[in-house]
């Protein structure tokens, strides 16, 4: 370890935490303690917390307090895990329709963070979770640090989008967690022209870091970039993707071209899923202190091990706004066998619901899908409440690239009759970001899913490049 990793670990961090209320350290000793249980300890923990969260959802939730009225159901029904099948699915629709009644009574008493996704559906989505979420995504994610032989305080360069990388110019509380806790150094992948690259590379050089994070197909064209020009790069220790789909050959590229481990991480902070791969690549390890995770299909009927279907996840940590049964929105499958490095956590096979396909300008620069949604936002901004207040405007959005590299942007929004004018700017952010295409924006009444059934805010047509 590191001397300025003692620090950040010793002092640096637990300063951090008092100053801002949190118990990462606390949630990440607990889970050390708890990634060698056995199969029965886990499940005895799961229906201890379940059970907690469905009492205090009765009690302090009007949703589920009528729906458990409607259901004719008590507290004492929904004992074990497998009790939740006697609840409905819990969809984005059904949140937008009861959004008010599903924050719980006491949310000012609750230390809380807020949220707001786009989701692998491009269903816009604003939610908050108890501090205890926050402590247990942070836990979980030094825990896969230590599987990685890697120590927090080590230098972390990322390129990834808004979920990972702020477009914000001024210096807020996250930067400097970024940048003097984490040691994260973040680059936008919304710029992916020769001339960022060749900044980003310069960055990489004089940085030295010892992972390299972000979505998959933003470091893969960074990794072609290095390749092409024939760089060298320095001694990397292991690579992070986060995201999107990590396909087989990005794999292979990005560890070749590195040469270095990659480790691929699945979560969605709307249902409280954190997993990440192990060192032997056998699936994802769910953190299962943190959610319980059913697979099911459309009819919410639970699959069996090795069968893929709706990803549906109940969050353990989140009283504040509590997802149980919630549709995720993404696809995946859950292992029929543990992981040969003896823990006993299940594991999700594959994820098939976040597409990581490119979509490219019309002179062959590549433009990540999940830089997409961001481009809804006013200024870019993210952050911004009047930014966030006119996305919200929209129910669901699809970008559609055809075989000429043109773009077709479709809305749903919330109010068919709302004024169209004030999403104009729309235009302008994909004209910019798509020099040569054309950009049309289309207001529609309803955006169907694929022929699969499954939902994608991205189709793209354009094979050019």
């Amino acid at each position: 370890m590191s001397l300025y990793s003692k620090l950040d670990k010793n002092i640096l961090f637990p300063f951090a935490e008092k100053v801002q209320g949190s118990n990462i350290l606390g949630s990440y000793k607990f889970l050390k303690k708890s990634e060698w249980w056995s199969r029965e300890q886990i499940d005895s923990f799961q229906q201890q917390q379940l059970r907690k969260l469905i009492q205090h959802s009765v009690a302090n939730v009007p949703y589920y307090t009528d729906l458990f009225k409607h259901l004719k159901l008590s507290t004492e029904d929904i004992i074990k895990v497998s009790d939740l099948q006697k609840l409905p699915i819990l969809t984005k629709q059904i949140i937008r329709d009861n959004y008010d009644k599903l924050f719980s009574k006491d949310i000012e008493t609750r230390k809380t963070k807020a949220h707001t996704t786009g989701g692998s559906t491009g269903v816009p989505l604003q939610f908050k979770t108890d501090m205890k979420g926050w402590n247990m995504q942070w836990a979980s994610t030094f825990r896969a640090f230590d599987w990685y032989g890697f120590d927090v305080g080590e230098k972390i360069f990322t390129i990834g989008g808004q979920s990972l990388v702020s477009e914000k110019k001024s210096l807020s509380k996250k930067d400097v967690w970024d940048k003097y806790l984490m040691r994260n150094f973040k680059y936008s992948s919304s710029g992916m022209k020769e001339e960022d690259m060749a900044y980003y590379y310069k960055q990489l050089i004089q940085l030295k870091p010892k992972a390299i994070r972000g979505y998959a197909s933003s470091i893969f064209v960074f990794a072609k970039y290095i390749e092409n020009n024939n760089l060298s790069i320095p001694n990397i220790k292991l690579l992070l993707t986060t995201g999107e789909q990590l396909m087989p050959n990005y794999r292979a590229k990005l560890q070749e071209i590195f040469k270095a481990p990659l480790y691929d991480g699945y979560g969605a902070g709307d249902g409280g899923i954190l997993t990440h791969e192990c060192y032997m690549h056998e699936g994802y390890h769910i953190t299962e202190e943190s959610s319980i995770i059913e697979i099911c299909n459309r009819n919410g009927a639970i699959l069996s091990d090795g069968e893929v279907g709706n990803v549906i996840a109940t969050d353990l940590n989140n009283f504040s706004f509590p997802f149980i049964r919630y549709k995720v929105g993404d696809m995946a499958n859950i292992e029929k066998n543990i992981c040969s490095c003896g823990r006993k956590s299940k594991l999700i096979g594959k994820v098939l619901g976040r597409t990581g396909k490119l979509l490219y300008t019309k002179t062959g620069v590549p433009v990540s899908p999940t830089m997409l949604p961001i481009l809804l936002y006013h200024d870019l901004d993210f952050n911004k409440v009047e930014n966030q207040y006119i996305y919200n405007k929209i129910d669901r959005f699809q970008i559609v690239q055809d075989k000429y590299g043109d773009l077709k942007v479709l809305l749903k929004l919330k109010n068919q009759n709302d004024n169209l004018q004030q999403f104009k700017y729309i235009r302008s952010n994909y004209n910019n970001s798509f020099p040569g295409s054309n950009v049309e924006i289309m207001f529609v009444d309803e955006i169907k899913p694929l022929a699969s059934g499954k939902d994608d805010y991205v189709i793209s047509k354009f094979t050019k490049f």
